[in-house]
């Protein structure tokens, strides 16, 4: 049951223009015509749809309205049944909302007789069985479940197919040989010869072949702290780069010396 259906009465847009309603506002003005449907409001809200007299004092200090012309508009236009001048009810509010209450009760007993049969239903599945756990085909069938089934054997058949894509991709795989990257030979030092040919070769102009073989032979063919891998990019790289490569000599060349002349200090 939704929150509106909670708090809902139907009744006509065109009630203002009932006799009675008009005699109302004739005799009372829209402040009586207003009272009369916060009292019918206030009926709704109980239980059985009726109210006592002798709180209609309440009623209207409650909504700051006149007590004479509220008990006026309870007993002298017809608009509400009084019994023994104890409760009052308005026999149109109580008529409507017989037919919403009877339409509750049977949607509730229809929920719970659904209820009552999902939980047998569910009290009658037989446990399965480990033969049972790798096909699980046993299937319930409910209204829910009979909805559902389409997207089951879609979702399903999803899962078998991406399975075997993944099988047979081990099997593609494992059969192809594997591009394993060739290991680097060890670094075996250029001589002069090859560093002029490859200098002259290349058009490498900005480097000196043997200027860059005295720097290396001192420095131990190191690059930094590393040992070198590949001497034709370390010449490129003087071509690109003279002025590393001069910072690269001089700070060679200061270290020599602080090297040579340290034990004269």
């Amino acid at each position: 049951m939704s929150r509106r259906d909670t708090y809902y009465f139907p009744h006509e847009y065109n009630a203002k223009d009932d006799p009675k309603c008009e005699q109302l506002i004739w005799e009372l003005g829209m402040e009586g015509y207003g009272m009369f449907w916060a009292l019918l409001e206030m009926l709704r809200a109980q239980p059985d749809y009726t109210y006592p007299v002798a709180n209609i004092p309440i009623v209207a200090k409650k909504y700051n309205a006149d007590m004479d012309k509220m008990r006026r508009v309870v007993f002298d236009f017809g608009l509400f049944s009084i019994v023994e001048e104890r409760i009052f009810f308005s026999n149109g509010l109580t008529s409507r909302m017989r037919v919403l209450d009877e339409r509750r009760k049977r949607l509730s007993e229809a929920g719970k007789k659904g209820m009552a049969e999902r939980w047998r239903q569910r009290q009658d599945v037989p446990e399965k069985g480990p033969e049972d756990n790798h096909l699980n085909n046993h299937v319930i069938t409910t209204p829910i479940t009979s909805l559902l089934q389409p997207y089951n054997i879609k979702e399903n058949k999803s899962k078998v197919n991406t399975k075997k894509l993944s099988n047979e991709s081990k099997e593609s795989s494992a059969d192809k040989p594997r591009n394993v990257a060739a290991k680097r030979g060890a670094f075996v030092a250029p001589s002069l010869e090859e560093v002029r040919e490859f200098v002259k070769d290349n058009g490498l102009t900005q480097v000196d072949p043997e200027a860059f073989c005295d720097y290396y032979t001192a420095n131990g063919w190191m690059v930094g702290k590393v040992d070198m891998k590949d001497w034709r990019a370390a010449a490129r790289r003087w071509n690109r780069n003279p002025i590393m490569r001069d910072t690269q000599i001089r700070r060679k060349d200061e270290m020599d010396t602080h090297t040579r002349y340290a034990p004269l200090c």
